[in-house]
């Protein structure tokens, strides 16, 4: 007998249909859509929230470095600043010299002045004097004939500007010798001669030049390094980085010549006003711009504005062109960078009780 087989039944193969891959593509781009969004609404915030935390750091940087010079200003040890006796060749019409004018300011500045390179024109900027008590040296004997200062073992370099005290007579010089290649010296010379710039216009050190009056200081008197630095704003030495806060500084210098280097990026304006004292009270009747003060000698204190803003290339942050205060004014801003102003009152402490 012949047995019958049957073919098993044919299979077929079920795929998607053309209306679910529709609709599947719809739901992956949305939700491609969807967290793409949420990427780039994420990178945004980290990105605004990163220069923002720059912006007030760097704010605070430039605060702070700015009001340590100027709470140090005029400070000579225990001297008296109207006796001061300043040998150094053109001591007291140089800005970085002349001790006895331990604060000045500068209002409005132009673009084409020299004293501060580049700045940027119609802010300001000021310049600060004083001793740094840090690096203080006690006199063990001194021989002005020879011009000599024995002291403790140091290593200040030739060219450095220096202060002298004894409480009794305060001078500002420049050390000519020794060269201190080693920095292990312990004499401190202060002659006349072509070696260091601007020099010595005496070395007698009792009186400012051209006067010659010659002084012995005591042992146990204070030697100290004589700081000068200036604070302006000018475009940033990086591209697209926007302005930035400089110093011109004669610190570290040997040459007579003051150093310009950027501290901060960041500040896109300064403009300092000054508390004049004009009932001797020790403390600011008012507070006037650089180009108002008559008498520098009644400053006790500064009031510093900052005008800060993130660099043009961390982009554009704001979803609008930003209103805000600056100097008692309502600036509206011509792009989408982050500005916030910053202000702070500092009290000169050689000045104030």
């Amino acid at each position: 007998m012949t047995k019958n087989h049957s073919s098993p039944p044919r299979r077929y193969n079920s795929g998607f249909t053309l209306i679910e891959l529709m609709v599947a593509i719809t739901i992956g781009l949305f939700l491609s859509a969807v967290v793409g969004g949420v990427f780039v609404s994420s990178k945004d915030a980290f990105n605004y929230q990163d220069a923002m935390s720059r912006l007030q750091e760097n704010a605070r940087f430039a605060m702070e470095r700015i009001s340590r010079d100027v709470r140090m200003a005029g400070y000579r040890g225990c001297g008296d600043l109207s006796k001061v006796a300043n040998t150094v060749n053109n001591g007291s019409t140089s800005w970085w010299l002349n001790f006895t004018t331990p604060v000045m300011g500068y209002d409005n500045l132009s673009a084409s002045q020299t004293l501060f390179p580049s700045a940027i024109a119609g802010s300001d900027a000021i310049v600060l004097l004083g001793v740094d008590s840090n690096d203080e040296l006690s006199v063990i004997s001194h021989n002005p004939v020879s011009a000599q200062i024995k002291t403790t073992q140091h290593g200040i370099q030739p060219g450095a500007i220096l202060v002298i005290t004894d409480c009794s007579q305060t001078s500002v010089f420049q050390m000519s010798g020794p060269t201190n290649s080693n920095a292990n010296a312990e004499l401190v010379v202060h002659n006349t001669g072509n070696s260091t710039s601007p020099g010595n216009c005496n070395k007698q050190l009792g009186a400012s030049c051209p006067t010659v009056k010659e002084y012995t200081f005591k042992p146990g008197a204070s030697l100290m390094q004589m700081y000068a630095n200036s604070y302006y704003v000018r475009a940033s030495a990086t591209t697209n980085n926007g302005n930035a806060l400089w110093s011109c500084s004669i610190i570290d210098q040997t040459n007579g010549t003051a150093q310009c280097s950027e501290l901060i990026n960041g500040v896109e304006n300064m403009q300092i006003e000054y508390g004049v004292d004009t009932d001797s009270d020790t403390s600011a009747n008012a507070y006037l711009a650089a180009g108002s003060v008559t008498d520098w000698t009644k400053v006790v204190s500064v009031r510093i504005s900052l005008l800060m803003s993130t660099p043009p290339s961390a982009g554009n942050l704001s979803s609008k062109f930003q209103t805000y205060s600056y100097n008692g004014n309502e600036e509206t801003a011509s792009d989408r960078r982050v500005r916030h102003s910053y202000s702070s009152v500092i009290n000169l402490r050689n000045r104030t009780k």
